[in-house]
């Protein structure tokens, strides 16, 4: 689909408190060798007592400057997390609040680490099928540190902490109407048989006064035992992870009538260095074309995509004008690809 839209600013925002596998090793029976071996990450930010909506509104910020525009002029934020301060109000509206987005309506998507591109592609669809001006701010934040068992080697040296931004308008920053021309597309898909594979609780059951005392325990849906903190089967999602990315990214390219070669760069979810380079080389993808900045920035869930993409916009590698694919996958399950340009 060629259409009317712009990237008009991206902005990440990391936490200062670095945490590398050496300090893991400290705690917990691991070493370096051993988590960078298996996963690529070296270290990962955490927050040092900063919330989620704090690390949000400074990506937010960073990119609404980078757009050249004001707060009045966004319509919509959407923010994904699956580690929100509160369970009302959304995170959406306290930056609104945060930024004095007054005009904005605002929502929270919660697609675990497939999030992002949802919400890019909600966003679009709203540009799409506008004749009026319309921008939309979407901010994945995650502080995944909430939700780790620092005890568990198998999972808590895989997450880290941060927030990244996209400014997305039918309009350039001075108003004038964007030539039509662009592709876009996208493809999502969800496997909910694969619920299991990733967990964290919410809420237990409810324990009030009216319930009747003769009702038998409920059990688990999905044999969650470890509370709020992640349980995450290893296995099974690098299988699933290795199937389903590289499924989404063929699918989006032959919807959108693009071949390989015509992507500059594919910009995915940073999970686990092993499996982007297994996608890379099952889709036969250049492997210097699978951006990665795991090794520095560890899973960062939604936010991993954005911060991605903002920092090799900012290194000079990606460009005005490039091809892109954004992918992810994530807990749910689900998945998808958008093929866009930037």
């Amino acid at each position: 689909m060629n259409t009317s839209y712009k990237i008009l600013g991206t902005g990440s925002y990391l936490p200062e408190l670095t945490v590398d596998n050496e300090m893991y090793a400290k705690i917990i029976d691991t070493s370096d060798e051993w988590i960078t071996s298996r996963t690529g990450i070296a270290r990962r930010h955490l927050c040092d007592g900063e919330t989620t909506w704090e690390i949000a509104v400074k990506a937010a910020s960073i990119a609404l400057s980078d757009a050249g525009i004001s707060p009045e002029s966004i319509n919509m934020i959407i923010v994904t997390t699956i580690t929100p301060d509160y369970t009302t109000p959304n995170m959406a509206t306290i930056i609104q609040a945060e930024m004095g987005a007054e005009k904005a309506f605002c929502f929270d998507l919660n697609a675990a680490c497939t999030g992002f591109i949802q919400a890019f592609d909600v966003a679009m669809q709203y540009i799409m099928n506008r004749d009026t001006p319309f921008t939309a701010l979407i901010v994945a934040a995650e502080s995944l540190s909430k939700l780790v068992d620092f005890s568990d080697r198998r999972t808590c040296v895989l997450f880290g902490d941060g927030a990244g931004a996209v400014v997305l308008s039918n309009r350039e920053a001075n108003g004038d109407r964007i030539v039509s021309g662009r592709v876009y597309e996208s493809f999502f898909g969800a496997d909910g048989t694969g619920g299991g594979y990733m967990t964290g609780k919410a809420f237990e059951a409810a324990s009030h006064p009216f319930r009747s005392t003769d009702k038998p325990h409920r059990e688990d849906r999905f044999d969650h035992e470890t509370g709020i903190f992640l349980s995450m089967k290893g296995q099974e999602v690098y299988r699933f992870a290795t199937t389903a990315m590289p499924m989404a990214i063929e699918t989006v390219l032959e919807n959108a009538g693009i071949a390989l070669d015509e992507i500059d760069y594919v910009v995915p979810h940073q999970a686990n260095d092993r499996i982007l380079q297994a996608a890379a080389k099952r889709i036969g993808l250049d492997p210097e074309k699978m951006l990665s900045n795991i090794a520095e920035t560890g899973n960062t869930s939604s936010a991993s995509i954005p911060i991605c993409l903002d920092q090799e916009i900012r290194s000079g590698r990606i460009r005005r004008g490039q091809n892109l694919i954004l992918t992810g996958f994530g807990g749910g399950l689900t998945y998808g690809a958008c093929a866009c340009v930037y």
